[in-house]
Formats: structure tokens, C-alpha cells, sequence
């Protein structure tokens, strides 16, 4: 009997014990299952933020080595950036307000989004390279503050208003155009383009050819984008009063822009 009285209390001491030890077991256990959780979820979102910086990254250097744009932002990563178009009423579409230039910029502002470019496109109707060119053009073209300057060579203009002087003097008034831009703007880039073709041309051609020969004695850079225009009867189905129509401008913008942004 009093043998039974003793063991009572110690089972009744153990079974407390075992109870205490049990429970500072099961929260040691869940604090290392919180602490587990929380140091992967931080790797994981360390990981992931890791991962979207490098996308990030990588889509900005596609869009910085891209054609001839993508060469000029990684030797001009900074500053605003301004585009000018000038050029003859070529740039106009005979069918709608369509403007190749226009599409030029709306592809290419997508292509180097968030990256942001202001343009103007400056036409002038009848002006040749020969006439007053500099005077009408030049104050409008100072005063857009461009930081790229793309200019049509006016052989158009030329040959459609024709004056008594040759192809060779036509390179030699565009040259000096282009040299008193630069002048006026000394960071100023240039990229030169021919008029459009048309139908049937005879001078014309020949204007063309003398253009071509002496393209290297011109400030900037000259991109010839004839040999992508059709020839024969389908010329004559994107060029209009020998300008182009809304077909022609997308083909002279497609050709611009797999030399601007390789698209």
C-alpha cells in the first residue's frame, strides 16, 4: 500500500515532464520549419528579381547594337536625341497623308521603347539643290535643334525643275548644303538618301549614277535604298506623277529602316 502511494506521485512527475519536453520539441521544430521557409522564400525572390534584371538587360542590349541607330546610342548613350527628316514632296504619299519617314519613326519608337526620340519632317516642294535651299531650309533646320539629320539628295527636284548645270555640280551643291549644316550644327550626324525612282527615266538615271559615284565625297552617311524598289510594270504601280503612293512609301521606309534599326 504504501509502496503504491510512492509510485503515484513520480508517475504523475514523469508524465508532466514528458508532457514539457514534448511540447519544447514541437515549437523547436516548427521555428525551424518558419526559418527554413523564410530563408527560401528570400532565395527565391532573390533569384527572380536576379532573372528579370538580366531580361531586362538583355532586351536594351537588342535594341543598342540594331543597325545603324544601335552603333550611334553606344558611342551617344546620353542626351536627348532629336530627328529631322528634310526632303521634297517625295516624302508625301499621292494617295493619303502616309509618309514614309513617319513610318520610320513609328517602328523604330517601338523598337527602342522606353527610349524616347522627337522627330519633324521638313518638305520643300520645289526647292532644287541649286536654288536657295540653304536659305529656306537651313533656319527651319536649326531651329528643330537635331541631333540626326536624314536629307533627301533632291535629284527629283533636279531633274524635274531642270536647270543648265550637270550632275556632278547637282553632288557639288548638295555637298555644300551639307557642309553648311554642319557648320551650323558641329554634333549633327547625316545620313543622306536618293529621291525615289520612277518609270521610264532616261537623265534622270544618269543623275542618279553620278550620285552613287560620288556618294563618299558627301558629309555623313549615304544609304541607297534603290535596289530594293520593284522595276519594270511593277514600278509603275507604287510611283504616281513620279512620286511614291502609299505602297512606294512603305517600300522606301522598309528599306530605311533594315539600314536604321536592321528590321
Amino acid at each position: 500500500m504504501m509502496l503504491k502511494k510512492a509510485i503515484f506521485p513520480l508517475v504523475i512527475v514523469f508524465s508532466v515532464t514528458g508532457i514539457i519536453v514534448s511540447y519544447l520539441y514541437y515549437q523547436q521544430q516548427i521555428s525551424s520549419i518558419a526559418e527554413d521557409a523564410t530563408t527560401l522564400s528570400t532565395t527565391d525572390q532573390s533569384e527572380i528579381t536576379t532573372e528579370e534584371e538580366v531580361i531586362n538587360e538583355s532586351d536594351l542590349e537588342d535594341v543598342y547594337s540594331s543597325g545603324w541607330l544601335g552603333a550611334y546610342f553606344d558611342s551617344e548613350p546620353s542626351g536627348d536625341q532629336h530627328l529631322v527628316f528634310v526632303g521634297s514632296n517625295a516624302f508625301e504619299s499621292t494617295e493619303s497623308d502616309l509618309t514614309w519617314p513617319s513610318i520610320v519613326m513609328d517602328e523604330t519608337l517601338e523598337a527602342i521603347a522606353p527610349t524616347e526620340m522627337g522627330y519633324d519632317v521638313l518638305t520643300f516642294s520645289e526647292e532644287t539643290i541649286t536654288s536657295s535651299l540653304i536659305d529656306d531650309a537651313a533656319s527651319a533646320i536649326i531651329a528643330a535643334e537635331p541631333t540626326l539629320l536624314i536629307v533627301e539628295s533632291f535629284s527629283l527636284n533636279d531633274n524635274q525643275y531642270y536647270l543648265p548645270f550637270t550632275e556632278e555640280e547637282s553632288v557639288e551643291n548638295l555637298a555644300t548644303f551639307l557642309t553648311h549644316m554642319e557648320n551650323e550644327l558641329p554634333d549633327i550626324e547625316i545620313i543622306v538618301v536618293p529621291s525615289n525612282p520612277f518609270p521610264n527615266a532616261l537623265h534622270y538615271l544618269e543623275r542618279k549614277q553620278v550620285l552613287d559615284e560620288q556618294a563618299d565625297s558627301l558629309p555623313g552617311e549615304y544609304v541607297d535604298h534603290w535596289q530594293e524598289w520593284p522595276t519594270g510594270a511593277e514600278l509603275e504601280t507604287v510611283i504616281q506623277n513620279l512620286r511614291p503612293n502609299d505602297e512606294g512609301q512603305q517600300i522606301w521606309a522598309d528599306a530605311f529602316l533594315e539600314f536604321f534599326i536592321d528590321s
